[in-house]
């Protein structure tokens, strides 16, 4: 049992006869251990008197060397039974007379000479004394003493202590039993009555106080505490005979209360159902709203459209591009409600794609570039330098956003600058959380309704609504989608001096090598000598911090009058500018005024001049070219437009190689001549596609619906089907998965792109599950159209096409052929032909030594050889247009850099085969006369 488990009688008496018993073994400890060293003092002391006695009887015999004298003396001590032996030493302790008492084994030694005194060890004690005869020292004596006696007296001593504590022990015993009893018999009252207490629950009982000490004042405040608990008791039962009564009430309520609770969590569950039903049929409604309003929209659009390419009168265009206009307006309208629909619902997912920031960035501002021009306004973009361009998320998204603050930005701004600022706000490990910032010289916004604006169908207030129009959602569906990006959206404004709208997006950084289309020659700007004329302080600031990135030396001018004082200035010092980059629209002197000042002077007429324009009007060109304006570039402006712009103006023209906002693959080049196959319900729908197709170049078959469409299949062959989604009879889902099942014994593959007005989540994910190879949305552009028929013909690699007998147009180009769009080329050179022969016949020169080297590069092993070519050539066929084999040589650059060129030789293999092509189309084409080479490829361009 454990001690403090022990009754408390117990434990008091175990307490005294611990502290006895421990007193009394002290104190016998101490009396034994006194009695010890007395014994050896008295041992001690009486060794010394022996000695002493001895040294006098024997200093004579160690004065006279009388040896037998000294030992007749020690032997005297045969009388001391104590004495185990004696020695006499000379002066020089050597021993020169001995004792030993009888009995003595040999291993008994003599004690070597040491100082005088007494040296205790386990079992004997020795004492050494000096000899003087007549105060001088004639030696010392030794002698040795066994400590039995010592032993013998401890045994005794230990006897009697057992004895005493054996004694004391019991009569504490004795006596503290007796004694105890007056401290803990209280103590024991008092816990028997806590225990009837528990047990019977009577709280009347009281225990009885013994004295006036701590144990009765303990006794009385018990008793005390029983009586208030007593009291308590006949209350709480007073209480409980109260309560019963209204519990009894109560529960009738509260039988009353569920019974109404279940009918209502009934009635929640039914319209819980009601609900589910409801966003069920929102669901489909949506899905039919935006196909049964897209559809119409789609006659709209496209007959517009196609009527547009027609020869009209000017009043006929006009009203034409009104509606033109007000349907794609209808159309924003509609995509805006369906985005808000898709996000309350919860039907909206983000994208996580590689694309560069930078090109996403400039590319949504570039669509808002006219309308920008249009109200006189500048459209400005600032991106700082430490933004990283490759990245992953959500660019379609991203540029939504953009384009919702932009144009609201330009519809409030009368007269200034629209600006889209881009930094980072902060960074954690691979992601970096990245401010945009969309800043106005607008109307403001007032303080009240600067947190109300983001909420659906709300703008600033009813005149502004009337005024500027809009379904107020675009705030919102901007606010939702940067929620979603891990951001947040905020503004800052003041009424009559503009707003800044700021929001943040988190974005997953890249851990890749930036594309290779952007090559800054560092040798060619560094150090380059550049005027920047623009009336705008914002768009001065950005070109000069892009020059200076460069290397470029640059000098900024507010308008014309300053240029030219700047321009003379630098050639009377001997250092004139190189480049001049000015705006077109400035006040007092606009650009072309400047050109025609600078190129009446003939000390400034050599310089280079570039202009900047927010967008081209009828004869910009012809009076750039008049005045050996080399190139103009259109604002906002892009960082790879801007240098490609200053190095055509040099003379460098095969350095940059264009780029894309999104990370994705070239578009294949468009073929003509097929046979196609509409599968439409729809007679509108059919009428668009029909002149879309014929226009084209293509022929077709209408079939109302997916079983027609199979029975067509069947009995014609055709190059490719665009199939409706929602049709009679048979949708295009279950026409398509027919006709893959159908291919699986065939192993032939025929393109399908799906034609649909649905814009739900989903849509896009099940055309592709189906098996179709494209997705248009309704209302369909001809661009939309010609990049999907290209992409879907160009995109199974691993099955065979569906081929047909060439029964129509055998003369149609093959899709596999490799085209040179010189059209294109000339438009990127600024309509320069005479440059475009000089470009060509450069690439025509140097291609073969480039490939000669690669084909060197891979054969001797050397990748990083390999790897400079490809690139190389990559750059080279990107500039003049050639996507297709430029592709492959991005192919070939990045197996290259991965030292596989074991992959590398068996893409150079087609390759080759590629760029032979383009070599032989090139140098055929080159062969005509140019003009008449420009006229065609003009045409072809157009249509």
């Amino acid at each position: 049992m454990n001690f403090r488990d022990l009754p408390i009688r117990r434990k008091l008496a175990l307490l005294i006869l611990s502290s006895s018993v421990l007193a009394v073994i002290l104190a016998c400890l101490g009396f034994a251990i006194y009695e010890r060293q007395k014994f050896r003092a008295n041992t001690a002391d009486e060794l010394s008197t022996l000695a002493d006695t001895l040294g006098a009887n024997t200093a004579a015999s160690l004065a006279f060397n009388d040896q037998k004298t000294a030992r007749e003396m020690l032997g005297a001590l045969r009388e001391e039974h104590h004495v185990l032996g004696a020695c006499l030493y000379d002066n020089h302790g050597r021993i020169f007379a001995e004792y030993r008492r009888a009995g003595l084994g040999s291993e008994f030694e003599m004690p070597s000479s040491r100082e005088d005194g007494a040296h205790f060890e386990q079992h004997t004690i020795t004492l050494f004394r000096s000899v003087f005869l007549e105060n001088d020292k004639t030696g010392s004596i030794a002698i040795v003493s066994d400590l039995s006696g010592t032993r013998a007296r401890v045994w005794e001593y230990t006897k009697i202590s057992i004895l005493v504590l054996f004694i004391s022990t019991l009569a504490t015993y004795l006596i503290s039993s007796r004694l105890l009893r007056i401290v803990s018999d209280p103590i024991v009252q008092l816990a028997e009555i806590a225990e009837r207490v528990t047990t019977e629950e009577n709280y009347s009982l009281r225990a009885i106080a013994q004295g006036n000490d701590e144990s009765g004042k303990l006794v009385s405040s018990f008793n005390q505490m029983l009586e208030r608990i007593e009291q308590r008791d006949l209350a709480l039962q007073n209480a409980k005979d109260g309560l019963e009564l209204r519990v009894e009430q109560r529960t009738a309520d509260l039988q009353r209360e569920v019974t109404e609770r279940i009918r209502a969590e009934e009635q929640m569950r039914l319209a819980k159902d009601a609900a589910e039903v409801a966003n069920q049929a929102k669901s489909e409604f949506l899905a039919n709203m935006s196909h049964e309003i897209r559809t119409p929209l789609n006659g709209v659009i496209g007959m517009t459209d196609l009527t547009l390419d027609t020869d009209l009168t000017t009043e006929q265009r006009d009203c034409l591009e009104t509606v033109k206009m007000s349907a794609d307006s209808l159309l924003t309208v509609i995509n805006d409600i369906l985005d808000y629909s898709k996000i309350e619902a919860g039907k909206i997912e983000l994208e996580a794609v590689d694309f560069n920031l930078r090109d996403c960035v400039e590319e949504a501002l570039k669509t808002c570039a006219l309308r920008a021009d249009e109200r006189g306004l500048e459209l400005l973009c600032d991106i700082a330098p430490e933004v990283p361009e490759p990245v992953e998320g959500d660019p379609g998204r991203l540029r939504q956003i953009i384009l919702n603050l932009v144009s609201n930005a330009i519809k409030f701004t009368h007269h200034g600058e629209v600006a889209l600022k881009v930094e980072i706000e902060s960074e954690d490990r691979d992601t970096r959380l990245i401010r945009f910032t969309v800043s106005d010289t607008g109307i403001g916004i007032p303080a009240g309704k600067q947190l109300s604006i983001f909420s659906p169908f709300t703008q600033a207030d009813s005149s502004t609504t009337r005024k500027y129009g809009g379904t107020g959602l675009g705030l919102t569906i901007s606010a939702r989608l940067v929620a979603m990006m891990g951001g947040r959206i905020w503004l800052e404004s003041e009424i009559g001096k503009g707003t800044q709208f700021h929001f943040t997006v988190r974005l997953k950084i890249l851990d890749k090598r930036p594309e290779a289309g952007l090559v800054v020659p560092m040798e060619t700007l560094n150090g380059l000598k550049i005027l920047v004329v623009d009336d705008n302080q914002t768009n001065r600031r950005i070109l000069q911090g892009l020059l200076k990135r460069w290397g470029a030396r640059t000098t900024c001018a507010e308008g014309g009058e300053q240029a030219l004082s700047e321009l003379v200035a630098a050639c009377k010092a001997k250092q004139p500018y190189q480049l001049v980059l000015t705006d077109m629209h400035m006040p007092e002197m606009d650009g072309f005024a400047l050109v025609e000042r600078v190129r009446s002077n003939p000390e400034l007429s050599p310089v280079n001049v570039m202009m900047l324009t927010s967008a081209g009007h009828r004869g910009d060109v012809d009076r750039c070219r008049g005045l050996g304006i080399l190139s103009f570039v259109y604002k906002p402006v892009r960082k790879q437009e801007l240098l490609t712009a200053i190095l055509t103006a040099l003379g460098q023209y095969q350095t940059v190689a264009p780029s894309v906002a999104v990370i994705q693959a070239d578009q294949p080049s468009q073929p003509k001549g097929l046979h196609i196959l509409l599968a439409e319900d729809n007679r509108i729908n059919q009428t668009v596609a029909s002149r879309m197709l014929e226009k084209m170049g293509h022929s077709l078959v209408v079939a109302e619906n997916g079983m027609e469409a199979l029975s067509l299949l069947a009995t014609q062959p055709f190059d490719l089907v665009l199939m409706d989604i929602q049709m009679p009879e048979m949708d295009g889902l279950t026409a398509t998965m027919r006709i893959r099942e159908s291919e699986k014994s065939t192993q032939l593959h025929m393109p399908i792109i799906a034609m649909t007005a649905h814009a739900m989540k989903g849509d896009r994910e099940r055309c592709l599950e189906a098996g179709m190879d494209g997705y248009v949305s309704k209302p369909i552009s001809s661009q939309q159209l010609e990049e999907a028929i290209a992409g879907a013909l160009h995109g199974p690699r691993d099955a065979k096409p569906a081929t047909r007998p060439k029964t129509h147009d055998e003369n149609a180009t093959p899709a596999n052929v490799i085209l040179w769009d010189m059209g294109k080329t000339l438009e990127a050179l600024g309509g320069d032909e005479k440059l475009l022969h000089e470009v060509v016949e450069i690439f025509l020169e140097e291609v073969p030594k480039h490939m000669a080297r690669l084909r060197q590069a891979i054969t001797q092993g050397n990748a990083e050889a390999a790897e400079m070519a490809a690139h190389t050539l990559k750059g080279e066929l990107g500039y003049l247009g050639i996507s297709e084999v430029s592709r492959k040589a991005r192919e070939l650059e990045e197996v290259a850099h991965k030292s596989d060129l074991q992959s590398a030789a068996s893409i150079y293999t087609g390759f080759e085969a590629e760029i032979s092509e383009v070599l032989i189309s090139m140098r055929r084409r080159i062969g005509i006369r140019p003009d008449q080479e420009l006229v065609a490829a003009s045409s072809g361009g157009s249509q």
